[in-house]
This record gives structure tokens, C-alpha cells and sequence, in this order.
């Protein structure tokens, strides 16, 4: 019988996918976890499957991150956290997108996305297509959801269905969950992008505590590579012939092209100047650069949510640029009164 692995998470918020359980009809045994367990959506691929179960559970499978792990530089404590750093990267991408489809496919702004961790994910055995074995994620809100599967672990006294930690929960539709996996699509077939996502992720969630100069490094980070990418991109297009055996731009040309001698104020200029960016953005770009720059050589210059904003809004452009696909983040705040 085939044995498969999922790498899976649940959203620190939780929700029905698809349909909430019925819990009109209690009489038959294990009435609450086999309407939880219930795979309400899946798509499969040669590259990835993703499986969404009624009460939340996200569960994702790289195939190429599971046929690496027995390789011999997968091997060890350092391979492992590699394998972890990787499937987290999805994950935080995968998350973003469920995001960003919920406002713009049910127009609700619901997940108080976060920045998903390995203290949050946890493996999932599967044998002959049936979830055969966790590890619970002890150290995370995600391991309560992981227990309330079971109607065991629900108190007595009062029916389950009033238990708050279902009352709270809202329906997300699965044309929300569909649409968010096709475009995520893209991103397993677009090399570098989940890492770009995934960082992006990480930007939000710390603009989202207020940690806004954390979050304006990180939205550089995607710009400046970004960036970096189209400048090397534009030099190669600009590559020909010459004579026999002799190309325009050979190594050593390109070589200081993209080296240190062309910083990226430069490269946003020229990339302007071609009109491989428009003037708005690279004015974006710039003022970010100006944003980093402050924050890195000590002046005193303290970020705030505008300008983690515009950080944010041109790292979002730059990827729409690089690779063409579009999300609505979430720009609502993570912190309660005190």
C-alpha cells in the first residue's frame, strides 16, 4: 500500500471549508470526527497536492521536496531543517493567496494572517489514501484544532456545537479555496516564487503587529531582487553577435553590468530611462531605497504604516512584473487594546 506525506497547518483562525458539520444527526460513533476528517477539496498535480478538510486543516505535498529526503544532502539535522525551511515557504505562500482570494472572491477579510512557523505545521501519514498519523503541533494554537476533531475533548454539560471554539467559526466557500489553488499553481511552477511570497508574508504579518521597519526591509528584499532580476534580464536581451565567436556583451562586460559597480539606484534609473519600468513605480522604488537606507545606516528615521505601505505596495508590483500574478493583501492590524 503507497505511503505518502503531507506537510499541513491550520490557520490561527479557524473556519469551515466548504460547509460547517451537521450536528442535527448525533447517533452514529464518531459522528464529529468523520464530518471534520472530510477532505472537502483537493487538487492534484505531478508537482504538488493540496487537501482541505472541513474543519480547517490545510494539507500540502511538494513532490519534489519528498523525493529529496532521502538524498544525501537532505541527510542529517542540517538536511531537515533545509526540508522544513522549504515546505514552510509553500505553506506561507499558500496561506497568502487563501488570504488574499477570501477578500477578493467573498469580499471578507477574515484570516489574521501570520507567518507560519514549524512550530504551526506538522506531518501527516497517509496509507492507501487514509490519514493514518500526525504529530501534534504542542507549541501552537494549531494543536487545540488538531484535538478538537474529537468530541472527547470537547467539555460536558453543554452540547458541542455551542463549544466557542466552533461558534466562532465562519464558512469559507470552496470557489475561495479553488481559486486561491490555482493560483498557486504558478507558484510551484515559477522557480524562486514561493520564497518571494513567503517573505512577502512575513512582511505583512510583522507590519500587522507594528513592526514596520521590519516589514519595510523585508517588502526591499523582494524589490531589490526583483529588480536585479529584470536589470539582468534587460542586459542579456541586449546581447548579439558581433563577429564569429564574439558576442556584444561578453563574460567580463557582464560581469561588471551587474556587479558592484552598478547599484541597484542605478539599475532602477536605467530601468526606468528603457522603459522596462514606468516612472511611477521606479519613484516607488526609490523612495523605499531611501526608506532602507535610514533604517540600516542608523539615521533617525522611524517607519511608519505609510511607509511600510508603499514598501509593501511596490514589492507587490514588482511581482506582479516579474511573474504576473496579482493578490489582495489583507491590511488590517493584529493587536488588541491594552
Amino acid at each position: 500500500m503507497p505511503i505518502n506525506h503531507f506537510t499541513a497547518f491550520y490557520p490561527s483562525r479557524p473556519f469551515w471549508a466548504g460547509s460547517p458539520v451537521n450536528f442535527d444527526d448525533q447517533s452514529y460513533e464518531g459522528w464529529l470526527t468523520k464530518q471534520m476528517v472530510e477532505e472537502v477539496f483537493s487538487q492534484h498535480t505531478d508537482a504538488y497536492t493540496i487537501k482541505v478538510c472541513r474543519d480547517g486543516r490545510i494539507m500540502l505535498r511538494i513532490e519534489a521536496l519528498e523525493k529529496d529526503q532521502g538524498s544525501e544532502v537532505n541527510s542529517g539535522i542540517e538536511g531537515t531543517v533545509r526540508r522544513w525551511g522549504e515546505y514552510l515557504d509553500y505553506l506561507n505562500a499558500f496561506y497568502l493567496l487563501l488570504d488574499s482570494s477570501t477578500i477578493e472572491i467573498a469580499h471578507l477579510s477574515y484570516f489574521n494572517l501570520h507567518e507560519i512557523t514549524n512550530r504551526d505545521a506538522f506531518r501527516v501519514k497517509y496509507e492507501d489514501g487514509k490519514s493514518m498519523g500526525e504529530n501534534i503541533a504542542i507549541e501552537s494554537i494549531a494543536s487545540v484544532f488538531q484535538m478538537g476533531r474529537y468530541a472527547s475533548n470537547y467539555p460536558t454539560g453543554i452540547p458541542i456545537q455551542y463549544d466557542s471554539h466552533l461558534t466562532m467559526r465562519r464558512v469559507i466557500s470552496i470557489d475561495v479555496i479553488e481559486h486561491a489553488a490555482n493560483r498557486f499553481a504558478l507558484v510551484v511552477a515559477s522557480t524562486g516564487l514561493e520564497k518571494t511570497l513567503a517573505s512577502y508574508a512575513k512582511s505583512l504579518s510583522e507590519y500587522k503587529v507594528g513592526n514596520y521597519e521590519t516589514s519595510v526591509i523585508l517588502s526591499w528584499f523582494i524589490t531589490e531582487a526583483a529588480a536585479s532580476h529584470l536589470w539582468r534580464t534587460h542586459v542579456n536581451g541586449l546581447n548579439r553577435d558581433i563577429d564569429a565567436g564574439r558576442k556584444r556583451i561578453n563574460r567580463e562586460r557582464r560581469d561588471y553590468l551587474t556587479g558592484r559597480d552598478f547599484p541597484i539606484s542605478l539599475v532602477s534609473n536605467l530601468l526606468e530611462l528603457w522603459d522596462v519600468l514606468p516612472y511611477s513605480l521606479f519613484q516607488d522604488i526609490d523612495a523605499v531605497r531611501g526608506f532602507r537606507n535610514k533604517i540600516v545606516h542608523g539615521e533617525e528615521f522611524a517607519p511608519g504604516a505609510n511607509e511600510a505601505q508603499l514598501a509593501m505596495k511596490t514589492a507587490q508590483a514588482m511581482i506582479d512584473r516579474l511573474w504576473g500574478l496579482r493578490f489582495t493583501p489583507s491590511m488590517g492590524y493584529s493587536v488588541t487594546g491594552l
